[in-house]
């Protein structure tokens, strides 16, 4: 077992009255900030410009706000013994999982709240909350929650009666602990990004619940409860003791220790293949938490291997993981390619897990370039811009297309993380610590810091442009550190300008570009970044390939015939599996010398590719993936000799 957390966080620590400070940010308690070197701002400090970012927030976002809340709750009331105010939805929700959409939808309306004030996404946490509390005092004991026959599962456990532990059903019930996490973390983000103080009151009381449940489990039942999918109640729990101080709350973070799993990654062992993908990746993300909150090294080592482990040997090259929601055999991708690749909430924990080990290490630009990849190439490309719907498999069966979920009859767990994946495109562009500030990502944005009295405006139209502008406007002259990622992409120099002057500046692939000066209103930065087709190979043949331009994906596109009528909107995830896709094209060009053979299509400034002369039996169209939608493709190909 990790090493007894310590209390943590001062209750006069709070970032405000309505906003609470959230893990990253440089509020959290003076241990916290000895580990962490780089911190998040808070929400509302970042908001997005037009891009394609925007436009999938606001889809997303209108998506929330067409779901309705009783609905969500329907199956909440029924299993209290209250009478519901609507109908379940279909899909997951009526199934046995019930109730792990409104944690993830507590979660995305209130990052939503905290990044724009809207006070209709407030008064609906509100509501929501409020209908948790009800339902929390007709059960009587803190329980909340939607699991058919929850009852008779949580006596169960009670009693220490664990005869069914399997990867995803624990005594008949489907991923009981997985659900819980959901409402947890929801009941959390409610508080940290809504400022609902009645969220902390009942789910310190769900906690208190959970606590009592378990008491009496032996470490053995413990680790044999622990071999089914329970999300990441270890992080949830450790959350809300960094809120709270309780030491029960501490100790029951602990207990959610997956030794079989976690205790050789701590040891560099690399014992990934055949798990289910995202199982593991919540459970890593719990265990940095524990890190960032007590120090362990044997924690942080876990993370970091897990990081490295998965994105070096486990990764396509959108930035997705996993076949059938599983790991596969080390370095072992080019036979996995089919319709089941890359399950979306991986990317999303994946991303999630990226964030905490960037502020633990923020020279480390590999973990932004990760991030960069797998957020254009998977989470914006997994939207459907007609409907604001979400992918749960990114399929990369040659010819296959995408499929997404229906607004009500499908609630898988990527409806859930797609909720949340949409409406927090602000959170990892910038980053600081004293008066050093991080541009990572070259998203359209406005950055308010308050502390600083500067505002800074983030103006490209990345990646369609290679020219980036940095507006610089503090309210008096002031010196700052301001570092500008030199993407590992981008291997030739980067073209500075301050003011319109060139600078003589250096900086290496994969590192930062520093400018430190004492920057005055006005003060304007243009950067050029060198952008370049490329290719990746897969590591067990290097005969299939993908094409990129710097970091995003090129897609080949083969039009629409054949599929299903109306768009592939699914009530099962894997509906469309198996559906016939025409045959491709090999391309037989000389992957040392890309740019002789995909040449760019003029098209008034959507990036657009062809290749020329090698295509067997026909030359091929390409685009970014994000674009893609409703239509055939193929991200890898095979290169005839």
């Amino acid at each position: 077992m990790p090493t007894r957390i310590c209390w943590i966080l001062l209750s006069g620590l709070l970032l405000s009255h309505t906003l609470q400070a959230q893990p990253l940010t440089a509020e959290t308690d003076a241990r916290s900030r000895e580990r962490l070197r780089a911190f998040a701002f808070p929400p509302r400090a970042v908001r997005l410009l037009d891009s394609p970012f925007l436009e999938a927030m606001q889809r997303d976002v209108a998506y929330l706000f067409e779901l309705d809340p009783d609905r969500l709750l329907s199956r909440f009331r029924r299993f209290a013994g209250l009478e519901p105010k609507a109908p379940e939805y279909g899909g997951w929700e009526s199934q046995g999982i019930s109730g792990h959409t409104l944690g993830h939808y507590l979660s995305a309306l209130s990052m939503y709240y905290a990044a724009t004030g809207d006070e209709k996404a407030r008064a609906r946490i509100d509501y929501i909350v409020s209908e948790l509390a009800e339902v929390q005092r007709a059960h009587g004991n803190g329980y909340v929650g939607a699991i058919p026959e929850g009852d008779r599962l949580w006596a169960e456990i009670a009693r220490g009666e664990i005869w069914q532990a399997e990867p995803f059903s624990l005594n008949g019930a489907w991923v009981p602990w997985y659900t819980m996490h959901k409402i947890f973390q929801g009941l959390i983000d409610a508080y940290w990004y809504g400022g609902s103080e009645q969220a902390l009151e009942v789910v310190t009381r769900l906690a208190d619940w959970a606590y009592e449940t378990t008491k009496n489990l032996t470490p053995a039942q413990w680790q044999q409860m622990l071999r089914t999918e329970h999300g990441g109640m270890n992080e949830a729990l450790a959350n809300l003791y960094s809120i709270t101080g309780n030491p029960k709350h501490r100790e029951l973070s602990e207990k959610f220790y997956h030794a079989a799993v976690l205790s050789p990654l701590s040891r560099g062992i690399p014992n990934l293949t055949g798990l289910h993908a995202n199982t593991q990746i919540p459970k890593v993300i719990g265990v940095v938490r524990q890190y960032e909150l007590i120090g362990s090294d044997s924690l942080r080592a876990v993370a970091e291997f897990f990081w490295e482990e998965v994105v070096q040997h486990h990764t396509y090259v959108i930035g997705g993981n996993s076949q059938n929601e599983h790991f596969g055999p080390r370095d072992s991708l080019a036979n996995r390619l089919g319709e089941g690749t890359a399950e979306t909430c991986n990317t999303y924990n994946m991303l999630r897990l990226t964030r905490h080990l960037f502020a633990l290490h923020p020279e480390k630009v590999r973990y932004v370039d990760f991030y960069e990849r797998a957020l254009y190439n998977h989470i914006l490309a997994s939207q459907d811009p007609k409907r604001g719907m979400f992918t749960y498999y990114m399929s990369l069966r040659p010819g296959h297309f995408k499929t997404y979920a229906t607004p009500e009859h499908s609630f898988w767990c990527c409806v859930g993380t797609g909720m949340e994946n949409h409406v927090k495109y602000n959170e990892f562009i910038y980053f600081y610590n004293g008066d050093t500030l991080y541009v990572n990502l070259f998203i359209p944005s406005e950055l308010n810091w308050e502390r600083r009295a500067l505002r800074l405006r983030l103006e490209t139209a990345f990646p369609e442009s290679n020219r980036v502008r940095l507006d610089f406007d503090p309210e008096v002259p002031q010196r700052l550190v301001v570092k500008v990622r030199h993407p590992s992409w981008a291997q030739d120099a980067l073209d500075v300008r301050i003011n319109g002057e060139v600078q003589s500046v250096t900086s290496r692939p994969g590192s930062y570009l520093t400018l430190a000066r004492v920057w005055q209103p006005g003060d304007e930065v243009e950067i050029t970044l060198p952008m370049r087709l490329r290719v990746e190979t897969m590591p067990d043949n290097p005969d299939r390939f993908a094409i990129l331009y710097g970091p995003i994906v090129l897609a080949g596109v083969f039009g629409s015939r054949g599929l299903p009528e109306g768009g592939a909107y699914a009530k099962d995830q894997w509906e469309f599996f198996g559906w016939p896709a025409p045959p491709l094209p090999k391309l037989c060009g000389d992957l040392n010398r890309v740019e002789d053979w995909v040449k760019p299509l003029a098209t008034g400034g959507e990036l657009r590719f062809h290749t020329v002369g090698v295509g067997r039996p026909a030359d091929v169209l390409l685009k970014p993936f994000y674009e893609v939608h409703h239509e055939r493709y193929t991200i890898y190909w095979d290169r005839c000799r």
